[in-house]
């Protein structure tokens, strides 16, 4: 205990001085380490409290982590879901996170199948508090909304074979009315003949869902083989149909020459869905906006003052995140750059106010080690948190060996603030000591009907009790069943002591 004390706080530190030799622009806080492994996730409640999950794993299981802020400080992580590992080795749990309207927190997590549970946000911290996992389907990745019904709706990959595409992952969608507890039937809205992976789904200000995902062929393990291309769908009906997918750029996707990945969407304050992409291998960062709800989009444009990685790390691992503020302004966080010439990837916060982006601010910049996978929540209106973790320089390529951390930071900004509701923690539960008195739990007196003694035993009938049994009942066919074992060894010592008799006559 006292050496993962150690190692937690030499981490601390570290991610302090690190942070101190990187500065940060746009009033983030400096980067805090949350614990090893990688694939985060993060969520906030109605009262503030930030809820950070990741994919970790020892000792023979793959797990979900978690770990609470609540103030100042952060709880210490706990593993609050675990799969033993079978012979096929270890597996990310990429866990997603839900707050819904009435603070209950919803995860999905996989294994080689997508399982779903969910807690109160204030007991969230306690394992024993979350649902029982329900299986949904195998499956990769995944993400869920809820609508203004309270009906949940989830996405995730599966792999479809095909003729000529053995590994071709398909998005597909559920949804649940009754609060989880049972999912309707996989439905697939994808319909490629190819690929498809990291899906991301919203719901907008009128209950369309909306989702974007990459196209290519695989998508086992989160990968797909170039060329690679964004796609868009929409329903309109709750779920009950989706449009055909839409190519976001017809150009990409051809060859090695035109590529796209890591497509994020969010819905801006004037109604326009808002879907960020990026061109490779030019490094180019675009957007696209839709003023019809996603049935018709704009021609593709570069963000200003911000380009991606290719040239550094062609990852095929990494994805874009956005989340929208109570001004209806949207925040992207990304791995990138801010100059062509420039040798070091940094994460990235950009604001578009509905018209324009803001320059790219950076939240943490690294000289050898890789950021991957931000994930950014809105929090009471205004304050911003991102997860994501870095891979280290000596290690990136090599997930086994590495020594892979989940970053934290955080800003406020200038959008109204929301009052926190109060959401209190829900404590641990108490275990019963040993030696306390046994619980008594009384005979529910609502639930008997008093019956006269002549209604069940009148004179002359049998009483037939089949099922009416005593702790001797066991003793008596013990003794029945024991009876001719009884005789023979009775039989045996007789016939012994005549023989004798006969001797000594």
């Amino acid at each position: 205990m006292w050496c993962s004390w150690f190692l937690f706080c030499v981490a601390l530190t570290t991610g302090l001085l690190y942070a101190k030799a990187f500065a940060q622009t746009r009033g983030w806080s400096a980067p805090l380490p949350l614990g090893a492994y990688w694939f985060p996730d993060v969520a906030v409640d109605g009262s503030g409290r930030v809820h950070a999950v990741w994919s970790s794993g020892a000792d023979g299981f793959d797990t979900v982590m978690y770990a609470a802020k609540e103030g100042a400080g952060w709880s210490q992580p706990v593993d609050i879901a675990a799969i033993r590992q079978i012979a096929g080795g270890s597996e990310a749990s990429r866990p997603a996170l839900l707050v819904d309207a009435l603070n209950i927190l919803h995860l999905t997590y996989r294994y080689t199948s997508i399982y779903y549970s969910q807690t109160p946000a204030g007991g969230a911290s306690v394992p024993v508090y979350w649902r029982t996992p329900l299986e949904i389907d195998e499956g990769y990745f995944s993400r869920m909304v809820q609508d203004r019904q309270g009906v949940l709706h989830l996405v995730f990959t599966q792999n479809v074979q095909a003729e000529g595409c053995r590994v071709c992952y398909h998005v597909y969608y559920v949804r649940s009315v009754d609060d989880g507890f049972s999912w309707s039937d996989p439905v697939d809205i994808s319909v490629q003949l190819t690929g498809a992976a990291k899906p991301q789904i919203i719901v907008d200000a009128q209950d369309n869902l909306h989702v974007v995902w990459e196209s290519g062929y695989g998508g086992s393990y989160g990968q797909l083989s170039d060329p690679t291309a964004v796609m868009h769908v929409a329903s309109y009906n709750g779920g009950d149909s989706w449009s055909r997918p839409h190519q976001l750029d017809s150009t990409r996707g051809a060859s090695t020459d035109a590529m796209a990945r890591n497509i994020t969407i969010a819905e801006d304050d004037n109604g326009n869905l808002v879907v960020v992409w990026w061109a490779i291998p030019e490094d180019v960062v675009y957007y696209q906006l839709s003023r019809d709800a996603g049935r018709t989009w704009s021609q593709r444009a570069p963000i200003p003052g911000v380009l991606g990685i290719w040239a550094l790390y062609q990852s095929r691992l990494d994805s874009y995140a956005t989340a929208v503020d109570s001004a209806g302004r949207v925040h992207l966080v990304m791995v990138g750059r801010r100059f062509v010439e420039q040798t070091s990837a940094e994460l990235l916060h950009l604001i578009w106010d509905g018209s324009s982006w803001s320059p790219p601010a950076v939240i943490a910049g690294y000289e050898r080690d890789m950021p991957e996978w931000p994930r950014i929540a809105v929090g009471l209106g205004n304050q911003l948190h991102v997860v994501w973790f870095v891979r280290d320089a000596e290690n990136i390529f090599n997930s086994d060996a590495g020594n892979y951390q989940v970053w934290y930071a955080s800003s406020t900004t200038n959008s109204p603030a929301i009052a926190p509701v109060a959401i209190p923690a829900i404590p641990p539960p108490t275990p019963i000591a040993a030696a306390a008195t046994p619980i008594v739990i009384p005979t529910p007196i609502s639930q008997i009907v008093p019956v006269s003694v002549e209604d069940v035993i009148r004179p002359g009938s049998t009483l037939l009790t089949p099922n009416l049994r005593s702790e001797n009942d066991e003793v008596v066919l013990l003794l029945l069943s024991a009876m001719p074992v009884l005789m023979v060894v009775l039989l045996t010592t007789i016939s012994v002591m005549l023989q004798r008799r006969r001797r000594t006559g």
